[in-house]
């Protein structure tokens, strides 16, 4: 039996590949929509279109579209936007008033439409599908969620209708009736969706579509197998009918999983690295008891040993951790091992008799998975036993607190494959299989003799035992069958072949999977060994029942028995386990693990301890992220047992280490004071030196790194350097370069500029020359007026002199004032003859010619201000250059008078020579320079030729020596070298001068002589050195202060171009902003204007339309009176035409043909047409032709009944009740016509009706745009003459408030400037008046206090006065201070009193020679005695070494004859003891004295430092 997914090709009808495109035609051939994942196209057969794609345009993907009743499309796009695309015009929009700002979106292809102003944001991500109802369109986004757009209302409204964290939407498709909805997710599930009822969602079908990544068998494993897939889908499978027994979403992506053989439990590993705990004990219903995070990646293996006691998870992180899979103990983590690599396979095996042996695991792992060539395989084996003792959660069996297996307890051993591995099976004998690359079946057995060889080197290689083929391609998944007997293997090409452990040749091989779609995934037996399951990336699980053979039957009954007698032994343990396991909670995502609340308290009291005041900083401990692994937790745990254990232990070695800090802090300063050569480098005060070396190489690592990253940095760097100097420099000009002063904090900067583009200066001089035309013009007009009203010049009377003066400033040919004109820019470089007066601003040529011409004006105002700026730049190179060559003399003037001056030498900064930036000074790399090996060996050399180069131009070079020998080493003398040589001292000056000759006397005089003349033309140069430097330096002063005074003229000079630029730039703006005004009215009035040419060819169709409805009314109406009245005609005529009918008849036959059949009394529609159908396409109501037609046939059907001879009363002949019938039919007939006239003309009335309501409306709305258009020609008109006009005024000329941001002139006003200036002086002349009173007033106090202070001083002085007299009065007379006062000769006192302190010193001197010379000869006493007691100590070392000879002989030779000494008799046993004693004390004696000659020595040596040490007796 198979069990396989189910597909569902009509759940994608609507979302297709995206990598195909989609066609959808309109049904009259007129256009056709067609779009792919990124681009949408619309083409006609009539009109082609092409628009360039701008380089800032936005691109969006449609995904789905849909045709709208109108015949618009509608497109859902992945950007959450939706688009209405109209195939008549070929135009992109969405009816929306939620418009995304400042974006342009254009579509690619035959047709690029801007969709600047109408694109809608829907909520949520891509849309994914869409449909049309009467309701409106429904959405369907990628996050599941389901939303309706109302299409009528004038403002579109989102309304959500189904709220889905589910998968993504890939089909919505409406019912026939347009009432239900049919949603497909790409999961393969189907829901019904009604859009009247809110949330109403029914699934209907739900076929997992996710890929298998886990199969095994459950509980019992005969009956129920279980599957996971990749989506977090996990299902449970009976074996029996091949169905779902029962199915979990995890919710999350999942990647292995497993199921207990000792109890109802599967265990799921997620992505997330964490492991789900799943209750199955009721087959139909299983939940999630509980949540444990195990690994930092996805949780790749899971395994279960085979009595169901732990399992074992592996993932790409190098742990393996060991679970207790029993429900009673809450699944409690055993603890972990670290294993090298990522975990590929895990087997293991359990014991087999005694149940006290230990369970062997065998992991197979890739030490190298960033090698792409090694990633899918195993490269190294690892094995290790658990026993019991590791279960029992013994302290022993851990090597730390974060519970990791000791690998001794683990009996862990690590080989190297020697073929890439894929899968391990592991025998009850130990015997090891595995699949390699080469699509071959290896067997491998550990010797453990490898275990102890690892010791000794790294870790071995296993080669195998035997190889036999495998599979046509690399294999997939291998299992053993659960009594070890039978191998399972499965591989890419679809199938799986089972082979006996023990004959590894033979294997039977089923084809159980598709090939193209991957092959076989996931391979394992039922517990009986009697059927084989699959999984396979097709999505097939396949359950295949085995056929055996009569010695298969055999081997079949060893299984089957195996199987029988574990479920046996495991079944009350199982009924217990699955107790538990029911008993257990189920876990919601809210629960979380948690640390032991005596942990936070222990955090809290160290927290409490440390803000006490402890002397020592405690690190603090981590805490934990949420959802931490269990790792981290044991981690934190052992911290905090560690941190209590032994935190009596650190605060000693923290006191400790803060001592030896302290030290070596000393240590350090005490180094920074020593001389440089004396100086320990940095690294000499490191204690750890391994930590050093490994700092060093890590750094060494992040070095390499960085320098890559460095490598990369910079050559972006310099490709952006060179986009921006051609952009910045290389364009300019005019570069742009700063001015700063000497000194201060003065900086004045130019105007950085480019040059006129071609296109700028032709339409300067356009404008140029139009304005030129136009003043031409201007003044050829005035002259024609002036000589026309010349004649009248003598009829005109003279003004007043202010009149003429103030007409003046108003008429003629006078320049505009800046009050005026607005700007300063005349005074700046800036003005310009053909500029228009603000008051003649009306037209938009105008303005924009204006525009133009503050433009060049800005543009020459600064090139006015780079002339005078590139003046001062050359007048401070000046300066520059001049301080230079002063500093020169006076740093040789500094240096002549040995001042430790300092001379401030000028430089260039970047700003002001901003070329600079462009190249880089070794100056400027303040890091030394890394060399390479081979760099450094380079320059070594290159130094050593320079210096043998450099001591050959020494060795002899004739040149300076004869300079040397000839003329001192100097071309000229210089007086200040002669004035620093001295006056050399005459031989004889070092003899007394009692010996010295006359001549000798004489000769000392000259020198004196020679001296003071030397000393004196010293003097004399120092200070004309000395008044030279303040000569230079004044200069130097008065240069800078000059140069300052220009710079602040300049700056001053910039403060105001800004200004001038800054009114120039405003007038622009408001200049700008009138044209937008200007040209959003221009704009305005067009579209009105083109509106009301719409409606007037509306009023035209709707006028002809009307006129032309209403003949045919007449028409109409005018025929359906003549048949009424035909009608009522026949009904008269009746009698007439049965005239030779009984009259008794008459009446009856009257009634008959007044009789009509029943039936509906008005004309309804045959089609049942539903009111609440949500079908935009529903039929439409039929006309009153069309009802009258079907009522018609109706009734004719019903008078074929009545026209039955059963019906003919009784004495009426046959031919009499035919012509009844006929008559009766065909005034049926009339009045059915009538009728049917009459529902036309009705129709046809209220037709008339809505065309006369059209053409009222098409009236109404031309008076609107009418009305609307004179409102905007008047708006327009003002704009025009109601010009804004800039003012410039002083400062003080403002008396409006500031504003917010600026003042506010709406309510303000002109004032004639005479007005304030008069009112101004006489608040000055009242200003003056109270100043001179306030000065009166202020002399008279100031006399007053001065009074004041003079007899504050006086009192003082007298309190002065009166303080020394008395103390003249109390000083006492002391013996000393009389004899002082009667001593006369106070020098003879001095000197006899230094006469009597020499005498002394020289008594002084000579005791202390005498002392010296004793201890001299003491000393040579001691030496003599010291040098006698070597000797004999050296002869007593000989003899002892001796003596220790002799006893070790002797001790050599009693060993020897130990035996034969046992004969003798006791008597010589007991000399050879008494000997031996006596031996033993000798050398005690000796050994004795040489200790105390040793301690004599040692005495007789420190008697040498009497004053250092003190020998103790």
């Amino acid at each position: 039996c198979i069990c396989s997914d189910v597909t569902l090709p009509w759940l994608s009808a609507v979302r297709q590949s995206e990598s195909r495109g989609r066609d959808v035609t309109s049904t009259g051939d007129r256009a056709a929509l067609t779009y792919t994942k990124s681009s949408l196209s619309l083409f006609s057969r009539t009109t082609s279109f092409a628009a360039p794609v701008e380089e800032d345009d936005k691109f969006i993907a449609p995904l789905a579209h849909c045709w709208a009743p109108s015949g618009h499309v509608y497109v859902g796009c992945e950007e959450s936007v939706l688009l209405k695309v109209d195939v008549e015009s070929g135009k992109l929009s969405v009816d929306s008033q939620k418009l995304i700002s400042n974006q342009l979106l254009r579509q690619t292809g035959r047709r690029a439409v801007s969709t600047s102003d109408d694109i809608d944001e829907i909520p949520g991500v891509a849309l994914t599908c869409v449909a049309i109802s009467k309701e409106g369109l429904f959405i369907a986004t990628k996050d599941g969620n389901v939303y309706s757009v109302d299409l009528n209302s004038k403002e579109l409204t989102v309304t959500p209708r189904h709220h889905g964290d589910g998968p993504c939407i890939s089909s919505l498709v409406c019912s026939p009736s347009y009432n239900t909805l049919a949603i497909g997710t790409e999961t393969g599930c189907l829901s019904v969706f009604s859009p009247g009822e809110q949330g109403s969602l029914t699934e209907l079908v739900n076929v997992n579509t996710g890929t298998f990544i886990g199969l095994d068998t459950v509980s019992v494993g005969t009956h129920h197998c279980v599957t996971a897939r990749e989506n977090g889908c996990v299902q449970i499978w009976s074996v029996d009918d091949c169905t779902v027994v029962a199915s979990l979403d995890l919710g999350c992506p999942v990647s292995s999983v497993k199921a207990c053989p000792s109890s109802n439990t599967i265990v799921v590993g997620a992505t997330s690295g964490h492991v789900y705990i799943i209750d199955a004990s009721m087959s139909e219903h299983i939940r999630i008891v509980k949540r444990i995070h195990l690994h930092q990646g996805p949780v790749l293996h899971i395994k279960f040993d085979p009595t169901g006691q732990f399992f074992i998870t592996g993932s790409t992180d190098e742990c393996v951790y060991v679970i207790d899979a029993k429900p009673s103990s809450q699944f409690n983590c055993h603890g972990f091992l670290n294993i090298d690599g990522e975990v590929k396979a895990i087997d293991c095996v359990g014991p087999q008799g005694n149940a006290t042996s230990p369970t062997t695991v065998v992991i197979l792992s890739n030490t190298q998975p960033d090698d792409s060539n090694l990633a899918s395989g195993a490269t190294r084996l690892t094995q290790f036993q658990i026993s019991d003792r590791l279960l029992s959660g013994s302290p022993d069996v851990y090597q730390n607190l974060k519970k990791e297996f000791k690998d001794s307890e683990l009996m862990k051993l690590t080989v190297n494959l020697t073929a890439l591995s894929m899968g391990v099976a592991v025998t009850s004998n130990g015997r090891v299989f595995t699949q390699v690359h080469t699509k071959a079946l290896q067997e491998l057995s550990l010797n453990p003799a490898d275990l102890a060889d690892q010791s000794e080197r790294k870790v071995p290689n296993l080669y195998p035992d035997n190889e036999v083929p495998g599979h046509d391609m690399v294999g997939t998944a291998m299992t053993l069958s659960e009594h070890r007997k039978w191998l399972a293997l499965a591989s890419k090409d679809g199938s799986v072949s089972v082979r006996d452990v023990d004959v590894l040749d033979k294997c039977i091989k089923l084809p159980v999977h598709s090939l193209p779609a991957g092959g076989v995934s996931h391979v394992i037996f039922t517990s009986d060994g009697q059927n084989l399951i699959t999984a396979g990336l097709d999505g097939v699980i396949a359950c295949h029942q085995f056929a055996f053979t009569q010695s298969g039957r055999n081997k079949s009954a060893q299984a089957v028995e195996h199987a029988r007698s574990r479920n046996s032994a495991l079944r009350g343990y199982r009924q217990r386990e699955d107790a538990e396991l029911q008993g257990m909670a189920t876990w919601t995502p809210g629960d979380g693990q948690t640390v032991d609340e005596s942990l936070d308290k222990e955090d809290e009291s160290r927290e409490k301890e440390q803000e006490e005041g402890e002397e020592i900083y405690v690190t603090p401990l981590p805490t934990l992220e949420p959802d931490a692994t269990w790792l981290e937790e044991q981690q934190l745990m052992a911290i905090k047992e560690e941190d209590k254990q032994y935190s009596g232990d650190k605060k000693e070695i923290r006191d400790e280490i803060h001592g030896l800090r302290q030290t070596i802090h000393t240590m350090m300063n005490k180094n920074e004071t020593v001389p440089d050569i004396e100086k320990l480098g940095r690294s000499e005060f490191n204690l750890d030196v391994d930590e050093l070396a490994r700092l060093q190489q890590d750094a060494d690592t992040r070095v390499n790194m960085v320098k890559e990253d460095i490598d990369f940095e910079n050559l972006a760097t310099l490709y952006l350097r060179e986009l921006i100097k051609t952009e910045c420099w290389d364009s300019m000009t005019v570069k742009g370069v700063h001015l700063k002063a000497f000194s201060g904090g003065l900086e004045v900067a130019n105007y950085p500029m480019k040059e006129l583009t071609k296109e700028a200066k032709v339409e300067l001089e356009e404008v140029v020359r139009m304005r030129k035309v136009e003043l031409a013009d201007m003044a050829t007009r005035k002259q024609i007026v002036e000589a026309t009203d010349k004649g009248k010049a003598s009829e005109i009377k003279l003004m007043d002199d202010d009149e003429e003066a103030a007409g003046e400033e108003e008429t003629g040919d006078v320049v505009e004032l800046p009050a005026t004109t607005g700007s300063l820019g005349v005074n700046y470089g800036g003005g310009n003859e053909l500029f228009y007066s603000q008051f003649e601003l009306h037209g938009r040529e105008q303005k924009r010619a204006q525009i133009v011409l503050l433009t060049d004006a800005i543009y020459r105002v600064k090139m006015a201000f780079n002339k005078e700026f590139d003046e001062i730049y050359r007048a401070k190179e000046q300066e520059m250059t001049r301080i230079r060559e002063r500093n020169v003399r006076i740093q040789k003037i500094i240096h002549d008078l040995n001042l430790k001056e300092e001379v401030a030498v000028p430089e260039w900064n970047v700003s002001e020579k901003p070329e600079m930036l462009l190249t880089v000074d070794d100056s400027e790399v303040t890091v030394e320079k890394f060399l390479s090996p081979e760099q450094q060996a380079r320059e070594e050399e290159l130094s050593k030729i320079e210096e043998q180069r450099r001591l050959a131009e020494k060795a002899d070079n004739w040149r300076d020596r004869g300079l040397d020998v000839m003329m001192g080493g100097v071309l000229e003398i210089k007086k200040e070298d002669e004035l620093k040589k001295d006056v050399p001292l005459p031989a004889f000056a070092s003899n007394p001068q009692e010996e010295w000759t006359e001549d000798e006397i004489k000769a000392y005089k000259e020198y004196e002589r020679k001296v003071k003349e030397l000393e004196e033309e010293r003097v004399k140069y120092h200070k004309q050195l000395e008044s030279e430097l303040k000569k230079h330096q004044s200069s130097i002063t008065d240069g800078i202060s000059s140069f300052h005074d220009l710079l602040q003229q300049l700056f001053n000079r910039k403060v105001k171009t800004e200004m001038v630029i800054f009114q120039e730039e405003l007038k622009m703006l408001r200049l700008n902003y009138s044209l937008l005004l200007e040209e959003e009215l221009l704009e305005k009035e067009m579209k009105l204007n083109r509106e009301m040419e719409t409606f007037k060819q509306e009023k035209v169709q709707h006028a002809g339309a009307l006129q032309q409805s209403r003949k045919q009314l007449d028409v109409y109406k005018e025929s359906y009176e003549i048949l009424v009245a035909e009608d009522k005609v026949m009904d008269k005529a009746f009698k007439r035409e049965f005239s030779d009918v009984p009259a008794s008849q008459v009446d009856h036959l009257y009634k008959l043909y007044r009789r009509r059949p029943r039936g509906p009394k008005t004309l309804k529609s045959t089609i049942d047409l539903d009111p609440n159908s949500q079908n935009p396409f529903s039929d439409r109501p039929l006309s009153a032709r069309q009802l009258g037609n079907q009522a018609h046939l109706v009734l004719m059907r019903s008078l074929a009944e009545l026209d039955d001879e059963s019906h003919m009363p009784e004495g009426v002949e046959l031919s009499t009740w035919q012509r009844l019938c006929t008559a009766r039919r065909t005034k049926v007939s009339s009045e059915q016509l009538v009728k049917q006239k009459a529902l036309t003309l009705a129709d046809m009335n209220a037709f008339l009706q809505k065309r006369v309501e059209d053409d009222q409306d098409s009236m109404d709305q031309m008076e609107r745009i009418g009305s609307e258009l004179i409102r905007l020609r008047e708006a327009k008109t003002k704009l025009m003459c109601d010009l804004e006009v800039q003012l410039l005024l002083k400062q003080g000329q403002v008396e409006v408030n500031d504003g917010t941001f600026v003042p506010d002139y709406s309510n303000s006003i002109l004032i004639h400037r005479n007005v304030v200036e008069d009112l101004n002086g006489k608040i000055r002349t009242l200003g003056k008046v109270k100043i001179s009173s306030m000065n009166e007033t202020k002399d008279f106090r100031k006399g007053i206090h001065q009074l004041e202070w003079e007899r504050k001083r006086l009192i003082m002085q007298i309190e002065d006065l009166q303080t020394q007299c008395r103390d003249i009065q109390l000083l006492r007379v002391t013996k000393e201070l009389q004899v002082f006062l009667n001593e006369k000769d106070h020098e003879s006192r001095k000197q006899q009193e230094i006469q009597i302190l020499e005498a002394t010193l020289q008594l002084q001197n000579k005791k202390l020679d005498k002392r010296v010379s004793e201890f001299k000869a003491t000393m040579k006493e001691l030496l003599r005695t010291i040098k006698k007691k070597d000797g004999e100590n050296k002869d007593l070392v000989f003899q002892l070494r001796e003596l220790n000879v002799t006893v070790a002989e002797r001790g050599h030779i009693h060993e020897v004859t130990a035996d034969k000494k046992l004969e003798t008799s006791s008597e010589r046993r007991m000399q050879d003891i008494v000997q031996r004693r006596k031996l033993v004390e000798l050398a005690k004696a000796q050994a004795q004295e040489v200790a105390v000659l040793r301690a004599e020595v040692e005495r007789l040596r420190m008697r040498t430092f009497p004053a250092l040490v003190q020998v103790e007796h």
